[in-house]
């Protein structure tokens, strides 16, 4: 009981004013400044160790995941080698259902911040299940590209060589300008916005010698913060699909050949 209290102690002095802890039992319940997609601040759990300190998640991830997704189809095949993948990348272990970390003693502060971060990227699984076709928007969006681009030089569900793992992060378009591949991306919502915001975080860093196109259903529906993210990863955006003109306009600006 008298490390947990120093733990607290050693926590509050590093994040005052940021940060909630509140003891329960042998584990001290830490609430960190990052949100999770539903809104709802990262609370952490953490246990003492002979050397040192488990922070876990308390299988409290996965669990908000199958309020919206079939764990069974959301962790299997693609999905569940990116699920294993992002644990691996963010240092973290899972066991029946709980993510976590074990951390030297003198290492407790980093050891939250890791994990939340991971857990965070984690929960973005849940974005992979969500169908790109629920609204005629991205029927409308692939009529208009069709229509804007010369024949055969416009691929759909582009995968990118040279990617790792870059069937999981799948491009909506691919347009051939005759110079640097024009990547683009339709988005009709905040969770969308944050699909595109991932791929193409991820295609950067192994790929730069491209240009990225986002198309909005609406621009205002998208969160604040969600848009301002997506507008630093891309390059360019037309913030709504009704603005065809504007649309190819840069189509073509873009086209060499």
């Amino acid at each position: 009981m008298e490390r947990i209290e120093q733990a607290k102690a050693d926590i509050c002095s590093l994040l005052c004013g940021e940060v909630s802890t509140t003891i329960k039992g042998n584990r001290l319940l830490v609430s960190l400044p990052l949100e999770r997609r539903d809104g709802d601040m990262v609370t952490l759990f953490v246990e003492p160790l002979t050397a040192g300190w488990r922070i876990s998640d308390a299988a409290t991830t996965l669990m908000r995941l199958s309020y919206e997704n079939d764990l069974s189809k959301l962790l299997s095949g693609a999905r569940a080698k990116l699920f294993y993948s992002l644990l691996s990348e963010s240092g973290l272990s899972e066991d029946d259902g709980e993510i976590f970390c074990d951390v030297p003693g003198d290492q407790l502060a980093g050891g939250l911040f890791k994990l939340a971060q991971g857990i965070v990227r984690v929960e973005d699984l849940g974005l992979w299940t969500r169908s790109r076709t629920e609204s005629t928007f991205y029927d409308d969006l692939r009529e208009k590209l069709i229509s804007m681009v010369p024949d055969g030089r416009l691929i759909e569900n582009y995968v990118v060589p040279n990617v790792e793992q870059a069937e999981n992060y799948v491009v909506d378009y691919m347009v051939e300008t005759g110079g640097r591949p024009l990547f683009i991306f339709g988005v009709n919502g905040r969770d969308k916005a944050r699909l595109a915001t991932i791929t193409l975080q991820h295609i950067q860093q192994f790929e730069d010698n491209f240009d990225s196109l986002v198309v909005f259903s609406q621009l205002k529906d998208i969160p604040q913060g969600d848009m301002q993210r997506l507008m630093v990863a891309a390059n360019d955006i037309v913030p709504d699909l009704s603005e065809t003109a504007g649309m190819k306009k840069k189509l073509q600006h873009r086209m060499v050949s």
